[in-house]
């Protein structure tokens, strides 16, 4: 009995140490999981102890054996038990990004020939707009990331070729106070990351 309390905590123990390297807090890991966040709680705390076929998920999720979450070393001295992300997985999400990144710009080519011979209208604007229109595939891939430098980086992006774009298209309305109105919503984005950052590690 006293050895099945001790499985447990080691479990929890490690537990918690998963969700917190992958800065998750108990409510989101719930929400990936269809969980409760008393169900994750209890879990953490040694109450109880998932199946062993959520087990095998949380396993997969986190990118580790089975045999991480039974061994009591640190993080560090367990690195074994921790499945590196299959490079073929990797390449095929990039080959993917890469491919409806791409769409965007043959659509822009379309419109812009289209334009160009048929209506006899120089849109070099639409290249500019395809900037913010890729950084949004962009954004969509966060979810298979999942890399905060890669969101903010992408937000960023995103925001600034908007503002570009916006900028060269109306340029003849002289709105270039769009750059400076870029500062506080840089700003914004870049405290939003910042205190999700920290608010994760508190929790």
């Amino acid at each position: 009995m006293e050895e099945s309390k001790n499985i447990r905590a080691i479990i929890a123990k490690n537990l918690i140490s998963l969700r917190k390297n992958k800065k998750m807090t108990q409510s989101e890991l719930a929400d990936e999981f269809g969980y409760s966040d008393k169900a994750i709680s209890k879990w953490e705390n040694g109450d109880t102890l998932p199946d062993i076929e959520t087990l095998y998920k949380l396993c997969q999720f986190y990118n580790v054996s089975l045999d991480f979450l039974v061994d009591e070393n640190s993080f560090e001295n367990k690195i074994q038990y921790v499945n590196r992300m299959n490079k073929t997985i990797v390449i095929n999400n990039a080959l993917i990004e890469t491919l409806y990144c791409s769409f965007v710009w043959i659509l822009a080519g379309i419109i812009y020939t289209y334009l160009f011979f048929i209506s006899n209208i120089n849109f070099w604007q639409i290249f500019v707009w395809s900037l913010p229109a890729t950084s949004l595939v962009l954004l969509f891939f966060q979810k298979v990331w999942k890399n905060k430098v890669y969101n903010f980086v992408v937000q960023t992006i995103f925001f600034w070729t908007l503002v570009i774009a916006c900028y060269l298209q109306f340029i003849q309305y002289n709105i270039w106070p769009l750059f400076i109105l870029m500062i506080p919503i840089q700003v914004a984005i870049t405290l939003h990351f910042a205190i999700n950052d920290k608010l994760k590690i508190i929790k």
